[in-house]
């Protein structure tokens, strides 16, 4: 019978964490409630002295350890506040569901749990959001969902992968908004992947564990469906079937729960090991055939995991690594820098991992030079690697070009980057990569789609997202937000596919929300003009182009931009228009500026006297040019301090004039001609006369006057013919005055003129 032991069988990180903690804890030391799911290991422990109190009300004194599966929130306010001290031992991985649930919770989101309502670890959960949280262990708890809130899901930590597939997809069509988080951790993924495998090839599986452990009983129902000769194994009683069967096995299966020692498992498969003594394919043959391999198969570089400490002294360690002959590790190359080697801390029978280093003979002995440092080098390297990988973002250098992409190594993890995933855009050069340093995220690869699962509508598949989130309806989630890593899947050997372009490609939508905060219609903003052509600028603004029309240069007519603006100089210009979708902002420079009217209402103010030229004239005025396109009215009542009937009588264009300016309203501007014209104005056909004339047409006006009251009461004789005039009373056309101030309307004022009848009258008499 050939045994065969999964690799990840036994304690994982953050339950080995916990039992060192309690171990190496001093003094008076007890745990909140059992520190993991292993009756073998809290006897252990219990040997000890290493206490269990189910509650702080049965605490009395000494340190309190949190177990792996973490606590409630209130419990840690409670020790704090309580002043007990205490060692938090809660696993990194379940730390992280705590931190991802706090946070969420605060952001509104209902939380949802897939998990066991009682296992501890869900408790803890569901104590970091008030115990408000929905706990999700089958389909039928999927209808105690409200439809309308928005969900954050995650998964406890040793959940069943297909169970969570299943009620995941069940959610996600309940419900419309859904921030989901895989948190199901790496080990127990791995853990119930080899069982499924392994199960699939054995005649009979052992799954040693305790039953009151989540994981171990997820491992046994995992392998019973491939296997029904399945062995629930918690003590090495319970091989006692296993045994009485073992002539009907072929090949055996061994796995273990999370929270399972070694020890036991080593205890296991060495009982079963001591029944096949005289087993017939001569199993002892066969290893002796495989070590005698080994050692012509020995090389430097090369890394055995199982060697065997034989002895440890001053100089350094012998080892057995499963050839005849021995291995050394040299003191230098026991220990990592900064760590003494102490030899005592090396015992016969511990299993250490070595490197190969070379052949050398060892004071007349040939032995085989190992080194434990370099593995253990390599070890931590493997570790921040993990770390770095698991946590995000990382940085790898590139080694080379392969088919397909680059790659690089981080500690012994060999990092792909496909072309497309490099930056965003085609990539037609990978050479110029070789060297260079990368910021990357591990995605997931894409899978092989068979022909006939295409269809038509199906959108490409991106290389990888940065969180899994179901929306069926429009919800804006900020960056920082669902930028969290995706949980991928760590084997050592394998290559890790990264990609550079998912992280760019987040800056810059973050980027680009920043700016377009900032690009708002009305906003004031400084930019640098980068080129002119004959329809406007464009100018950098925050690093975007934007375009300032021509038309939006200037309050004058301009020909040209290069007329306001200078390439390489910076302006405060406003935005006017700024269209997301079409990508596109305009600017505007006159908008900033003084108007034409505005700058002339400081140069000149009501009262200022201008000279300019007639621009236009028009029947109620006409407008006189000032400077470049500011122009008044001077209106056709303040043309004269006479009527005027039309302007074009006194005006053309061209014709330069000065006035004064009256008045400002509303960007326009009245001029006055006659304010600056005498306030008695002269006229063409005014004629002057002296005060002699003046006198003497007063006394003919009244001669004339007199002869009109000479006609008698009744039987009035006929009036007279008038003399005639003598020729040098006809010669006479005008008269002047001697007085500076009459005119000829005086002179009207002094003769007398006959009326219609009385003309009539006189023509009658005279015939």
């Amino acid at each position: 019978m050939r045994i065969f032991v999964a690799k990840n069988a036994g304690f994982c990180f953050g339950v080995r964490n916990a039992v060192e903690t309690a171990m190496n804890a001093k003094g008076k030391v007890c745990t909140l409630g059992e520190l993991i799911h292993n009756g073998y290991v809290n006897d252990k422990l219990k040997k000890k002295g290493i206490g269990i109190i189910d509650s702080l009300d049965d605490y009395t004194d000494g340190t309190v350890i949190i177990r792996s599966h973490g606590v409630p929130e209130n419990v840690e306010d409670e020790l704090r506040k309580r002043d007990i001290p205490y060692i938090d031992a809660t696993c990194p991985f379940v730390k992280k569901i705590h931190n991802l649930v706090s946070k969420y919770h605060a952001m509104g989101y209902r939380i949802v749990i897939i998990g066991n309502p009682s296992h501890p670890e869900v408790v803890g959960i569901n104590g970091r959001c008030d115990f408000s949280a929905i706990v999700i262990d089958g389909e039928e708890d999927i209808k105690l969902l409200p439809e309308d809130e928005k969900l954050c899901v995650v998964v406890q930590t040793t959940y069943s992968e297909n169970k969570y597939d299943f009620l995941l997809k069940c959610i996600e069509n309940r419900c419309k908004t859904v921030e989901k988080f895989r948190t199901i951790c790496y080990t127990t993924t791995d853990r119930q992947s080899e069982t499924e495998e392994l199960s699939k090839k054995c005649d009979a599986m052992l799954v040693i564990g305790s039953k009151s452990s989540s994981n171990t009983t997820k491992l046994f129902e995992i392998s019973t469906r491939n296997c029904p000769q399945t062995y629930f194994i918690e003590n090495i009683a319970d091989l006692k079937p296993v045994i009485a069967n073992k002539h009907n096995f072929k090949i055996l299966g061994v796995t273990a729960g999370a929270s399972t020692p070694k020890e036991l498992i080593e205890e296991v498969v060495k009982q079963m090991s001591d029944t096949q003594i005289t087993n017939k394919d001569n199993e002892f043959g066969k290893l002796f055939e495989a070590s005698e391999k080994k050692n012509t198969d020995i090389k430097a570089g090369k890394i055995f995991r199982e060697c065997t400490v034989i002895s440890a002294n001053e100089e350094g360690i012998i080892i057995n690594f499963g050839g005849k002959k021995d291995g050394f590790i040299d003191k230098a190359d026991a220990e990592l820098d900064g760590i003494e080697y102490v030899p005592a801390n090396y015992k016969a029978g511990d299993k250490i991992a070595a490197m190969v280093i070379e052949k050398h003979n060892k004071k007349g002995n040939e032995s085989i030079a190992f080194s434990k440092k370099a593995v253990d080098k390599r070890n931590q390297e493997d570790k921040e690697a993990e770390e770095a990988i698991k946590g995000g973002e990382f940085k790898v250098t590139i080694d080379r070009v392969v088919k397909g992409g680059l790659e690089g190594k981080l500690g012994s993890y060999k990092i792909f980057v496909p072309a497309s995933q490099i930056r965003i855009g085609y990539v037609t050069d990978l050479e110029k990569y070789v060297g260079k340093t990368l910021r990357l995220r591990a995605i997931e690869p894409k899978k092989a789609v068979k022909p006939e699962e295409v269809k038509e509508e199906t959108a490409a598949p991106v290389e990888g997202e940065v969180a899994e989130s179901v929306n069926t309806e429009v919800v804006e989630t900020p960056v920082e937000e669902v930028a969290q890593p995706k949980e991928i899947t760590l084997k050592r050997g394998r290559s890790i596919v990264a990609s550079q372009r998912v992280i760019l490609e987040e800056e810059k939508a973050k980027k680009e929300d920043e700016l377009w905060s900032k690009l708002t219609v009305g906003s004031v903003v400084n930019g640098k003009v980068k080129r002119l052509t004959d329809f406007g600028a464009f100018v950098s603004v925050y690093g975007f182009d934007c375009l300032a029309h021509i038309a939006d240069l200037s309050h004058y007519s301009v020909a040209h931009p290069s007329d306001v603006l200078e390439i390489g100089k910076s302006y405060d210009f406003v935005i006017l228009k700024a269209n997301r979708e079409t990508n596109r902002v305009s600017l505007g420079y006159k908008q900033l500026q003084k108007k034409p009217y505005e700058l002339a209402a400081e140069k000149y103010p009501v009262g200022s006297v201008i000279t300019g030229k007639v621009r236009s004239v028009f029947p109620y005025g006409i407008f006189v040019l000032i400077e470049r396109d500011v122009d008044g009215l001077v209106p056709v009542s303040e043309l004269s301090r006479s009527y005027v009937k039309n302007p074009a009588d006194l005006y053309k264009e061209g014709d330069e004039v000065t006035a004064q300016v009256i008045k400002f309203n509303d960007n326009k501007i009245t001029l006055s001609i006659k304010a600056l014209l005498p306030e008695e104005e002269k006229k063409v056909d005014d004629v002057e006369i002296s005060d002699e004339e003046y006198q003497e047409a007063k006394e003919k006006r009244a001669t004339r006057n007199a002869k009109k009251f000479d006609k008698p009461a009744t039987g009035a004789a006929p009036r007279k013919k008038p003399a005639k005039k003598t020729a040098e009373e006809e010669e006479t056309t005008s008269w002047q005055s001697e007085s500076s101030g009459a005119t000829l309307g005086d002179l009207f004022n002094l003769m007398s003129f006959a009326s219609k009848d009385e003309e009539s009258e006189k023509d009658g008499k005279d015939e």
